[in-house]
C-alpha cells in the first residue's frame, strides 16, 4: 500500500517533525486557552488581537489550543507511527548484520588500497600471522577461512556505525515520547511570597498556573512555604551578587524544616522543584473609608526599566466610585526641593511611595493584570507620595497609609517526572552521534601465493573503505607495516609499500 510505504520512510518522519515544529511556533505566537483564557476570549470577541476574521481562522484550525487540537494529535500519532515503522526494520537489519560474515574477494586488484610483501615464511604461517594481526586489532574475520587457507577476509566498523545511528534515532524517539508525556503529566506554576508570609500549594495560590492535560488538583502535594528572610547584596556600582531565600517548609504530613533557596540552588519538596526566579519590594498599603478598612495588604511591585523604581497597583472596588492607586516605589529617594529625588540605587535608603489616585470604574468585567490599573473608565483626581510610616487624607473620607515595606520573592513550582528520561535520552543522542559521524565501514583481504622461481611466499593485501577513504589509507598502511614486522620482512620503500587510494568514488558492492 502506497500510504504505508510513504509512512515508513524516514523522510516522512522528518516532514511530520517539521509540521510539529510549525504548530509549536503557532502555539508560541498565539495565546493558548489553557494558559490565558481571558486573552483568548478578547481575541475571539475582536476587542484585542488581529480582528474577528483572522481570529476565526485561528479558531478553525485549533490555534487557540494547539496541543489539544485534532490536527496536532493526528500529526503526533502519524509521527510516532512513522518512527516506529522506521526503527523496527532497522533493528532486524542490525541483527542480521551481527551474524553476517565478510565476503571473499575474487580479484584483489580491483580494490583501491593494495600492497604486497615477500617473506620466507610458509603460506600457512603467513596467513596465520595475518589473522593474528587483524584479530588483535578487533577486525571481524570470516569464520570459515580455514576451508580456504589462501585468503583471509576481514571487516570492521559496520556494526559500530549502524549501531550508533540506530542508538541516535532510538534516543530521539524516546526524547519525543518523554516530551509529550511531560506535557501531559507535568506541571509548572509561579507564585510570589512576601517576607513573613506563607503560601500553600493549591491552585488558587498561583500567579501563573500551567498544568498538564492529565494533571489534576489531587496531584498537588499540599505543602506550605513560608518566606522567613530574603537576602540580596550589591556591589558599589549596584550590581547584584547574591540572591538567597530562607524558607520554612511544612510538608503535608506536618514535617517542618528550614531550607535555603538560591538562584542556582533549587529546593526539592515532595518531588516538586522550587526555583527562585525574581524578587521585588512589597509595600503594605492600607486604605480606609469613613473609618472602615477596605484594603490592607502587601502589594508586590515589579521592577521597571529604570533602576531603583518598582511599579504596582491597589484596587478598591468597595468604594463608590471605585478607587485605584497607581503606585511607583522609589527604593532610594532623599528629600529634595520638589519632593523625593531618586538616586537609582536598588537598596532601601529613604524610600518613597508615589501614587496617582483614580476614581471611576475599575472594569472588573475584563481580565486584568493584577499589577496594573485599567484607567479607561477612571479619572485622575490626585498625585501625591508617602514615606514609610506616613498616612494622609485624600478627600476627607478616604485615608491612605504606608506603614511598612518588605521584599517579595517569585518562585517557580514545577513537577517534571520525565526530566530524568529527557536527560538520559539527550546523553544517548550524543553518544550515538559520535560513531555515526566518525566510525566508517571498511574491508581488508589478505591472500598468499608461492613464487616457485624465488622459492618465497608472496602476501598480497587489499582494502576498501565505504566511508572516509582518507582515514582508511593510514590505517591500511599501519596494517601492512605491522604484518611486515611480524613476518620479519624489512621495509624496502619500494613496491611492497601500500599504494594510495585511487581517485575514484567507492561504491559498496
Amino acid at each position: 500500500m502506497f500510504a504505508w510505504r510513504w509512512l515508513r520512510r524516514m523522510r516522512t518522519a522528518l516532514y511530520l517533525l517539521g509540521v510539529l515544529g510549525l504548530l509549536s511556533i503557532v502555539a508560541t505566537l498565539v495565546p493558548q486557552r489553557p494558559n490565558v483564557p481571558g486573552t483568548v476570549a478578547a481575541w475571539r470577541a475582536g476587542t484585542e488581537g488581529p480582528g474577528r476574521f483572522v481570529s476565526g481562522l485561528i479558531d478553525a484550525i485549533g490555534g487557540y489550543d494547539v496541543y489539544g487540537s485534532r490536527l496536532f494529535l493526528i500529526v503526533l500519532v502519524l509521527l510516532f507511527t512513522s518512527l516506529t515503522a522506521c526503527l523496527i526494520p532497522r533493528y532486524r537489519a542490525l541483527w542480521r548484520l551481527r551474524r553476517a560474515v565478510p565476503p571473499r574477494s575474487r580479484d584483489l586488484s580491483v580494490h583501491p588500497e593494495q600492497a604486497s610483501i615477500e617473506t620466507a615464511a610458509p603460506p600457512e604461517e603467513a596467513l596465520a600471522v595475518a589473522q593474528g594481526v587483524l584479530t588483535e586489532d578487533r577486525w571481524k574475520l570470516r569464520p570459515d577461512d580455514a576451508d580456504a587457507p589462501s585468503q583471509v577476509a576481514a571487516e570492521r566498523g559496520l556494526l559500530l556505525r549502524e549501531g550508533g545511528s540506530l542508538l541516535f534515532h532510538t534516543s530521539f524517539y524516546v526524547l519525543l515520547v518523554a516530551i509529550v508525556a511531560g506535557q501531559l503529566i507535568g506541571f509548572s506554576g509561579q507564585v510570589a511570597i512576601v517576607e513573613g508570609e506563607q503560601w500553600a500549594d493549591a491552585p488558587v495560590g498561583y500567579w501563573t498556573y500551567r498544568p498538564g492535560r492529565l494533571w489534576s488538583e489531587a496531584d498537588h502535594r499540599g505543602f506550605v512555604l513560608g518566606l522567613e528572610r530574603f537576602e540580596v547584596e550589591w556591589t558599589d556600582d549596584a550590581q547584584p551578587i547574591l540572591f538567597r531565600s530562607t524558607v520554612e517548609v511544612t510538608e503535608a504530613d506536618g514535617t517542618t524544616s528550614t531550607e535555603t533557596v538560591g538562584s542556582n540552588d533549587p529546593l526539592l519538596v515532595d518531588g516538586m522543584k522550587v526555583l527562585q526566579l525574581d524578587w521585588g519590594y512589597a509595600a503594605r498599603v492600607v486604605v480606609a473609608a469613613d473609618g472602615e478598612i477596605v484594603h490592607d495588604a502587601f502589594v508586590p511591585m515589579t521592577a521597571t526599566e529604570t533602576a531603583g523604581l518598582w511599579h504596582g497597583a491597589v484596587k478598591a472596588p468597595a468604594l463608590d466610585p471605585d478607587l485605584g492607586l497607581d503606585l511607583l516605589f522609589l527604593a532610594s529617594a532623599p528629600e529634595g526641593l520638589n519632593g523625593p529625588e531618586p538616586t537609582g540605587a536598588p537598596w532601601l535608603e529613604e524610600p518613597a511611595l508615589l501614587f496617582d489616585v483614580y476614581r471611576g470604574d475599575l472594569r472588573f468585567d475584563r481580565v486584568q493584570n493584577v499589577n496594573a490599573l485599567d484607567t479607561t473608565a477612571m479619572e485622575l483626581v490626585a498625585q501625591t507620595y508617602l514615606r514609610e510610616n506616613q498616612a494622609l487624607e485624600l478627600d476627607g473620607s478616604v485615608r491612605v497609609a504606608f506603614p511598612e515595606i518588605r521584599r517579595w520573592v517569585a518562585f517557580q513550582i514545577s513537577d517534571r517526572p520525565t526530566a530524568p528520561v529527557l536527560l538520559v535520552a539527550a546523553g544517548l543522542i550524543l553518544l550515538g552521534l559520535l560513531p555515526a559521524l566518525y566510525a566508517y565501514r571498511r574491508r581488508v583481504w589478505v591472500a598468499v601465493t608461492t613464487d616457485l622461481e624465488l622459492g618465497r611466499t608472496v602476501v598480497s593485501l587489499a582494502g576498501r573503505s565505504f566511508q572516509r577513504p582518507e582515514a582508511f589509507s593510514g590505517e591500511f598502511a599501519e596494517i601492512v607495516e605491522t604484518l611486515r614486522q611480524r613476518l620479519g620482512t624489512p621495509s624496502t620503500g619500494g613496491e611492497g609499500e601500500p599504494r594510495p587510494a585511487r581517485e575514484t568514488e567507492v561504491v559498496p558492492r
